[in-house]
């Protein structure tokens, strides 16, 4: 076998992983900002509203929008984005192969805390990421939502904002 057909052979093997990873990751991120836009921000959402409205925009103001300091667990909102996932994750059950079930559930477990972690460090000064541009310009967008609670819901994918009509720009 050449080494071409050994890689070749190689990609074609992943590519199921590689496309169950990458939509898994885009789901979550849809996900999370639809969940954002259409239950954090409108009294619909019950306690998913409360939480967020109620403490993570009255911790996060226009005057506090990072701090030294790590906030509470008080208004945790995990639980609620763990409902439809496991949903999601049941009827994948019924879909895929074991394997990539598996796949599935580690890329949305990994994107769900990459959008968490990274939404604690938007608010926290003197943050290490602070170094890297992307992170700046997310930040900002981020920041802008806090002072108008109607734009940039998406925490880690901005296109998703474009794609809703709820994109706001920053200069």
């Amino acid at each position: 076998m050449t080494a071409v057909t050994w890689s070749q052979s190689i990609a074609v093997d992943l590519l199921p992983y590689c496309i169950t990873a990458i939509a898994a990751h885009l789901m979550m991120s849809l996900g999370q900002t639809l969940f954002h836009r259409h239950l954090g921000h409108r009294r619909i959402g019950g306690r998913f509203f409360s939480n967020h409205i109620n403490f993570h925009h009255t911790y996060y103001s226009d005057d506090h929008l990072a701090s030294n300091q790590s906030s509470s667990r008080d208004g945790n909102n995990t639980p609620f984005f763990l409902i439809p996932s496991f949903f999601v994750v049941g009827l994948s059950y019924w879909v895929l192969p074991l394997n990539l079930l598996i796949v599935q559930v580690i890329a949305m477990a990994m994107s769900f805390y990459a959008h968490v972690y990274l939404d604690q460090q938007y608010h926290s000064a003197g943050s290490w990421l602070e170094r890297f541009s992307w992170f700046i310009r997310k930040r900002q967008l981020h920041f802008a939502h806090h002072t108008d609670g109607n734009y940039n819901y998406a925490v880690m994918h901005n296109f998703w904002d474009r794609i809703l009509g709820t994109y706001k720009g920053v200069n």
